[in-house]
């Protein structure tokens, strides 16, 4: 396929046959990686080349009229983009016209000191547009190798990568997803280098000097990957799930070795005890809590004075931590100049703050350390597959009475233990100079919700009642996160009526917002209005109100991937309603159990009559994180019941 030079069938196509609901369809995609040596600098560079072709059926994807160009920089090394061209392709009257990419349409952003971004807008996109893309990258850092997406949220017609490493760097290399190869191929290759030597003779005496050119010849073998796939179908990612990074086809290699041809061997990652080594004796990471921290000294002091034992003085040093600190956003395994300068500016990015943690717990004669791990949105760390790179964050731990406590100050409304569902992603490793090992990464906490109703109704329809709700482990970070975005509790309770159609707040209390160790427990006093339909002498309302499951979270027809849950959920609505004089109960929804398989969960729903009193239970438990997929139907079919089961309506009749 050459760049500028396209088929005007593809412009004429309307649809993709194979999808017929994709919006754009990626009609090719080729890549290649190589190392390129450069002798003005005698050293090899790293090239990566794309040429991407994306075919518009619909405005809802002109998002991919948009591009952005990641370039990362280490100190002098850095990656720059040394070619960008594109074109627009349209059908206008029978005839292809050409838009191409203007200067005026590209820009750089400078995200932080480790990275900037090349964007550009391409021009003149609209339905049934044809994008060409083509761009390289020369980079001095050797060791990044891009990875390769062979799936996109539209599908692929084709997607083909090469990469060519010389035998002097050893990278290892895995293929993920679902997508199967068309080509898979792996060979070694020979290849060469020309050097040419500059050497000069004479210039003594009565000679001239003399400038003589030299070449020779160095052989070497490459490693070489080819790979090809075929009509591959867009990734749709449903929640709930860690990262699509998990589960989208993708290849990626990273360096574990440089084997030079004289020299030392230098060993990057090719096992975490080597990992564990280095990040130890790194001056941005181990090295900075093996000694120092005097400008924590009187804080320490504090806490040594003020609490007794080891568990109440972690306690307090997470609490000071996460008050002083304020995370910046940057995810990062290595502090960024030092503790103290971090300290002294009150900021920092998660390693200024998490091992600026773990140094304070050491000073408090804590047993503490350091353990790294990827973000959900990142993927998953693979026990088999030693990696640094791909490590973008460190949190603090200590072991207090022979468990292992983990912390995370970045985050604020968690109290000491419980981490940021950002860190929940399944394994993180202990960095110790004596004990260094994998660590799980699971909740300490599940999500638990329960609301209790008291609820009367007069001759008109009209509710009055209280509702009082209770929030614990994640449900009570959720709830503290969203109040702390409203400037006061009117603001809070103006949305809540705004969102709830006939409901009056004519009253409101809170409770344990600041005290993290408690439940947030909310009174409500309300009066519902326009949730009773009246037919005569007949009443029909949902005792639910506003608090039915309305929508099933399951809406594919097939899940490739798992279902998984970050913690386990628990979910009660009780509700006590009074039936008014002149009414007896018509038709009340029939109770139901209904089960998960393997004790995956289970939903109860519940309705016991006293005298004129209705008893109201309906209950909903996750007791599972993960769900092959094999019981996606299975969850599919459960959330239809309780939508079904949530829905039913209780039936008065005036006598």
């Amino acid at each position: 396929m050459k760049f500028g030079k396209i088929d005007q069938n593809n412009l004429k196509m309307t649809v993709y046959e194979a999808d017929t609901n994709a919006g754009a369809v990626i009609l090719f995609d080729f890549g290649k990686t190589y190392f390129e040596y450069n002798e003005s600098l005698g050293r090899f560079q790293l090239h990566f080349d794309r040429h991407v072709r994306v075919k518009i059926f619909d405005k809802k994807e002109y998002g991919w009229a948009d591009w952005s160009i990641p370039l990362r920089i280490s100190g002098s090394s850095v990656e720059k983009l040394s070619e960008l061209k594109g074109v627009t392709f349209n059908l206008e009257n029978g005839k292809t016209e050409k838009s191409k990419l203007s200067g005026k349409n590209i820009y750089d952003e400078d995200v932080h000191e480790y990275l900037k971004r090349t964007k550009f807008a391409m021009p003149n996109v609209k339905e049934g547009s044809i994008i060409d893309i083509k761009y390289s990258i020369t980079s001095d850092l050797i060791y990044y190798i891009h990875d390769w997406y062979f799936q996109y949220d539209i599908p692929v017609m084709w997607s083909e990568y090469t990469v060519e490493i010389p035998e002097y760097y050893i990278f290892k290399k895995i293929v993920s997803g679902y997508v199967p190869m068309s080509v898979y191929e792996n060979e070694t290759k020979q290849d060469k280098v020309v050097l040419r030597e500059k050497v000069r003779t004479g210039g003594q005496g009565f000679s001239t000097a003399q400038t003589h050119y030299s070449t020779s010849e160095v052989e070497f073998q490459k490693e070489y990957y080819h790979f090809i796939a075929k009509d591959v179908p867009a990734f749709i990612e449903e929640q709930p799930m860690t990262s699509k990074e998990n589960y989208i086809s993708k290849a990626e290699f990273e360096l574990s070795m440089i084997k030079p041809g004289y020299g030392t061997l230098s060993d990057y990652s090719t096992s975490w005890k080597a990992i564990n080594k280095t990040l130890l004796n790194n001056t941005y990471f181990g090295a900075k809590i093996k000694s120092g921290g005097g400008f924590l000294k009187d804080e320490v002091e504090r806490i040594m004075s003020e609490y007794p034992d080891e568990k109440s003085r972690m306690e307090a040093a997470y609490s000071f931590i996460k008050n002083r600190m304020e995370w910046d956003g940057f995810d990062s395994k290595y502090i960024n100049t030092s503790l103290k300068d971090a300290y002294g500016k009150k900021t920092g990015n998660s390693a200024d703050i998490n091992l600026m943690l773990v140094l304070m717990l050491r000073k408090l004669g804590i047993d503490s350390d350091p353990v790294i791990l990827k973000t959900r949105d990142e993927g998953f760390i693979r026990e088999d597959y030693p990696t640094l790179f791909g490590i973008n964050f460190v949190i603090a731990s200590a072991l207090i009475d022979s468990a292992r406590i983990l912390m995370d100050a970045t985050t604020g409304f968690l109290p000491c233990g419980m981490l940021p569902i950002r860190d929940l992603n399944k394994k993180g490793r202990l960095i110790s100079e004596t004990k260094p090992g994998w660590v799980d990464l699971k909740p300490a906490s599940g999500y638990k919700f329960l609301s209790m109703n008291t609820i009367t109704m007069d001759e008109t329809g009209t509710f009055t009642g209280s509702i009082q709700r209770s929030y614990q482990g994640y449900a009570a970070y959720d709830v503290r996160q969203k109040l702390s975005g409203y400037n006061n509790n009117d603001e809070y309770i103006a949305e809540v009526e705004d969102k709830n159609e006939g409901l009056k707040i004519n009253s409101y209390k809170i409770e344990n917002v600041d005290d993290l160790t408690k439940p947030v427990k909310e009174k409500f006093e309300v009066t519902i209005s326009d949730q009773a339909e009246d037919a005569g002498n007949m009443i029909y309302f949902n005792p639910l109100f506003y608090q039915a499951i309305t929508e099933n979270p399951f809406k594919l027809k097939k899940r490739v991937y798992p279902v998984e849950y970050p913690y386990k959920k628990d979910l009660t609505l009780m509700l006590n309603f009074t039936v008014p004089e002149g009414y007896r109960v018509e038709e009340v929804p029939e109770n139901a159990v209904v089960k998960l398989p393997e004790n995956g969960g289970i939903f109860i729903y519940k309705i016991t009559k006293m005298g004129q009193i209705l008893q109201v239970l309906t209950k909903l438990k996750i007791t599972k994180e993960m769900f092959v997929p094999e019981d996606y139907e299975s969850l599919k079919e459960f959330y239809n019941i309780i939508i079904a089961k949530h829905a039913e309506q209780i039936v008065l009749v005036k006598e």
